[in-house]
């Protein structure tokens, strides 16, 4: 049972409002990576680079509620009446592991790459340099399925605190939120 958020502040408000929507992209990238990505194949780089995509998108959308933004509130779980076992704290934990150090910041220990150099010509002084990056996925086929049941639990624990707020406080809900004009991007 969803605890009132009769205490949450406007900006805790917007946050949790956000949050559902960040779920549901998350919950989105997910059914496109499981729905087109078969774990056992072999694909181009470009078929894995697609499905990097997509994990980046769920990695990211997954973890913004979790990270407080320019002083701003983080979602917390308590507000929406969830509580996580200890195999999906572990999975948050490494969505939020994976957002920190490899998809929103390149931390140098944990770059993947192969450099080289070739020689553009035989007895050439012009020697080109090639890169080859790691393409393969960081969340496997085994976290899918948890990682799906983990997103709807999130949801399901946002809607229900919502639901409560509509019924006890509906004008809190009826507002039009926008971007702030001068922190729009062009």
């Amino acid at each position: 049972m969803s605890p009132p958020l009769s205490n949450v502040t406007d900006s805790q408000l917007h946050r949790l409002i956000y949050s559902n929507w960040d779920f549901q992209q998350a919950l989105s990238a997910l059914t496109f990576l499981t729905n087109e990505c078969d774990f056992h194949a072999d694909y181009n780089r470009v078929d894995l680079r697609k499905f990097r995509c997509y994990e980046s998108s769920l990695i990211i959308s997954f973890a913004r509620p979790f990270e407080p933004a320019r002083g701003q509130t983080a979602l917390g779980l308590r507000t929406i009446g969830v509580q996580l076992d200890a195999q999906e704290r572990e999975l948050k934990e490494v969505m939020l592991n994976l957002r920190r150090k490899i998809i929103a910041h390149s931390d140098e220990d944990r770059m993947h790459y192969r450099g080289s150099t070739h020689q553009l010509l035989e007895d050439s002084p012009i020697n080109l340099p090639l890169f080859q990056y790691v393409e393969s996925l960081h969340i496997g086929e085994a976290q899918c399925r948890p990682l799906n049941a983990l997103l709807r639990k999130l949801t399901s624990g946002i809607s229900k605190a919502l639901f409560k707020l509509a019924q006890t406080a509906p004008d809190r809900l009826n507002h039009y939120k926008q971007p702030d004009a001068s922190s729009t991007v062009a």
